[in-house]
């Protein structure tokens, strides 16, 4: 891979699944985010990210906004998936 996260990956389903993932799994024990339940943080963190790709892309409008929170759904269920499954395939070599 030559480039780290751009708009161009970040926009994409993977690259915004991968994005969540990351940014959850370092945020979610600090301080108050301790006290959110982790789907919660989840579909947050997807709905920033799918958003801020939209502005940052010149494609916001106000009319899909549902569509974003379809999308962030979509990440957050997959993100949390792909969490529950590597999980379990690391905690089955223990």
């Amino acid at each position: 891979m030559n480039d780290f996260f751009n708009y161009k990956i970040l926009g994409t389903f993977a690259g915004t699944i991968t994005a969540t993932s990351l940014i959850v799994e370092f945020i979610k024990d600090i301080g108050v985010l301790k006290k959110i339940p982790t789907r919660y943080l989840v579909l947050t963190i997807s709905l920033f990210l799918v958003t801020i790709t939209a502005i940052a892309t010149n494609e916001f409008t106000l009319k899909n906004i549902p569509l974003y929170l379809l999308n962030s759904i979509l990440v957050a269920t997959s993100s949390i998936g792909g969490w529950h499954i590597t999980n379990q395939a690391i905690n089955q070599k223990k």
